[in-house]
């Protein structure tokens, strides 16, 4: 799986816990101080809420007073606090934005409904109605939990979503426990206010009904601590949470055989196997706030060696957005000294007509990028079909996004207009040539083998030509970067751009012998010439300014100076350089008839004819500093539409 898609996963889940979590215990807290009138309670309380979640250094820099209503906008609203109600809900959005296309239309729809009516509370909506408005966040989040388990695939993506809510959970009851009450009193609560303060305990952890079943006498400081910490069926206590976490990652484990991978595997099993033999004797013994600390240190590690493992990330920070993975490689040890942003737009049309009414058509389409690819992040899509279709999208082999349109009658014609925009980066070295970059293979949801793209196919052909010329160009030397720049250079040269003398079948061999040709052939030369030298590559289909058409070039894959793994670097054969911010990659392949950006069938004797119109317009381009002030605006939507491909 796409490690960037795993994160997500993996934060997506966080967030909304701890959303569901800060909503409950604000809600029970802000309860509690409705049956006091003292001012002292407030402070209190408050102090205890704030400390307990590492939110009171920062509450206390602002210098204002510890009362409920200050509280509680500093808690839900405040764009400053991290951890605040509607930042933590924004972050679940923003991640499950990145991965939209992995999620269920239900899921996405969710999230950002309530990421959307959370960007138009005030403080006076929250002081008027904090008790509905909190319950209101509790309910969507339990709600978002049953789509995601309802309609998601429980494949690796789910394992990694339930990974992040059992490490939040667990992370929460154990900051819970560390309550004053609890830490001080062993015996039974004399003072009515004792006796609340525990129930709020409970109630914090939606854990009182479960509790007086399990323990019907009255409620003890102990016997809680017992329930939230090692009861074994409760879902909030942390040796449930630990032994979810053991089964989650045995089915990641399942999957790899790499060392690497045990490391996650042996700090959940030890946390387990701990919380499985502990007894409350020996907890007292250690000292509860010992054991909880050690127990909140294991999770923080768990969470790195997660990250380690399987995201490829070094920030292990607490607070994240997704963002879009850009790999910058340098073949050269000349610095980046700028980088450079692109803005296009582009819009594709297309009609299908047929000479007569037919039945049961199916157009497949690969017009449109994922959400993130390399140094590319498609910033929104929007499609519109006539007539309208039943839809559904996937991700290829080649990890690619394909929309499937079905049609159970069409008498005269399809037509489908697409429109969106992508956000494109490049880095430049100090001479101003552009610097080697490309995509990590591992950053992909492909799932074919680089080894796959060695071969040739019925496109990408051979021929006596093609093969001595390869020998010839690997044989003069060089790295295989220096090979790909030289089999660039000599396409370029030995064809002529000529539309009209060839046709979507025509193979590499003749396009070769005729000598001319359009992107496509070009390409299939290149590829062929590539892969009969040994470098790996494969066909590019994608978007560039002035074309007027899909455009198409190749990606080989090439080792990255400093770097453990290779990455796919783009040629354009056709106009003879490397790639950069101009180009949109909306879908790679072996050869065209893999990645072809319509096709399809349908039932009937009748001809159909099929046109195509491409624009593309670069709406912003320069140096990257422009773009750091306008980077979270550009992530934000500008009205109360889902922000999802969606037929209009």
């Amino acid at each position: 799986m796409l490690s960037r898609t795993a994160e997500s996963c993996f934060w997506i889940a966080r967030y909304t816990e701890r959303a569901e979590y800060t909503a409950r215990l604000i809600n029970v807290h802000y309860q509690l101080l409705l049956e006091s009138s003292n001012q002292q309670d407030q402070n209190t309380i408050w102090r205890w809420y704030l400390e307990s979640t590492g939110q009171l250094s920062s509450y206390e820099e602002r210098r204002q007073p510890l009362e409920t209503m200050v509280a509680l906008q500093f808690l839900t609203l405040d764009a400053a606090n991290p951890n605040a109600l509607v930042n933590l809900i924004g972050a679940a959005r923003e991640n499950a934005r990145g991965i939209q296309d992995q999620l269920s239309s239900e899921v996405w729809h969710h999230i950002n409904r309530m990421h959307l009516a959370w960007r138009t509370y005030t403080p006076g909506i929250i002081a008027a109605t904090p008790h509905r408005l909190l319950t209101e966040v509790q309910d969507t989040c339990y709600t978002l939990h049953g789509i995601m388990a309802s309609t998601m695939l429980h494949d690796e993506g789910w394992t990694f979503y339930r990974l992040g809510k059992d490490i939040e959970r667990a992370n929460h009851t154990a900051r819970l426990l560390v309550h004053p009450i609890l830490l001080q009193m062993s015996h039974e609560p004399t003072e009515l206010s004792d006796l609340h303060q525990c129930v709020a305990v409970l109630k914090s952890a939606s854990a009182y009904e479960a509790y007086r079943k399990v323990s019907r006498s009255v409620v003890l400081p102990e016997k809680i601590v017992e329930f939230l910490l090692l009861n074994q069926y409760f879902p909030r206590s942390v040796r449930f949470c630990a032994r979810g976490l053991r089964q989650h990652i045995e089915r990641l484990m399942d999957k790899s055989s790499r060392v690497v991978d045990r490391e996650p595997a042996r700090l959940i099993g030890q946390m387990a196997a701990d919380l499985d033999f502990a007894t409350l004797e020996e907890i007292h013994e250690i000292g509860l706030e010992s054991f909880l600390t050690e127990v909140l240190r294991q999770l923080d590690r768990i969470t790195m060696a997660v990250s380690r493992t399987y995201f490829r990330s070094e920030d292990t920070e607490d607070v994240r957005i997704s963002s879009p993975r850009r790999h910058l490689r340098l073949e050269h040890h000349e610095a980046t000294v700028h980088q450079v942003k692109a803005l296009l737009s582009a819009r594709i049309q297309f009609t299908y007509t047929y000479e007569a009414p037919v039945m049961n058509v199916r157009t497949i389409m690969r017009v449109a990028p994922h959400q993130h690819y390399g140094n590319q992040r498609r910033l929104d899509v929007r499609w519109h079909m006539d007539p309208p279709a039943d839809y559904r999208h996937y991700t290829d082999a080649f990890g690619n996004l394909v929309w499937q349109m079905d049609h159970a009658r069409v008498e005269k014609e399809i037509s489908c207009t697409v429109d969106m925009r992508v956000e494109t980066q490049t880095g430049y070295l100090t001479d101003g040539s552009l610097g080697m970059q490309g995509t990590d293979p591992l950053d992909t949801d492909c799932t074919v083998a680089s080894a796959e793209f060695t071969r040739l196919t019925h496109l990408v052909d051979r021929s006596e030509v093609l093969v001595r010329l390869s020998e010839r160009l690997r044989g003069g030397g060089g790295s295989p970067g220096k090979l790909a720049e030289a089999i660039l250079h000599h396409v370029h040269a030995a064809l002529r751009y000529e539309p009209g003398r060839t046709h979507v079948g025509t193979t590499a061999s003749e396009a070769m012998a005729l000598g001319s040709g359009v992107c496509q052939d070009y390409t299939h030369v290149m590829l062929a010439l590539c892969r009969l030298a040994g470098l790996p590559a494969r066909y590019v289909s994608g978007l560039l300014p002035g074309e007027g058409q899909m455009h198409a070039w190749v990606e080989v894959l090439l080792p990255a100076s400093g770097q453990k793994l290779p990455i796919w670097v783009g040629y354009d054969p056709t106009h003879q350089r490397r790639c950069d911010e101009r180009y949109i990659t909306v879908a790679v392949g072996r050869d065209y008839q893999d990645i072809a950006p319509t096709s399809g069938y349908y039932e009937g004797e009748a001809n159909n004819r099929l046109d195509m119109a491409v624009s593309v317009t670069l709406e912003s381009h320069g140096p990257m500093e422009r773009w750091i002030s306008s980077q979270t605006q550009g992530t934000a939507p500008t009205s109360n539409v889902d922000d999802h491909q969606q037929q209009q």
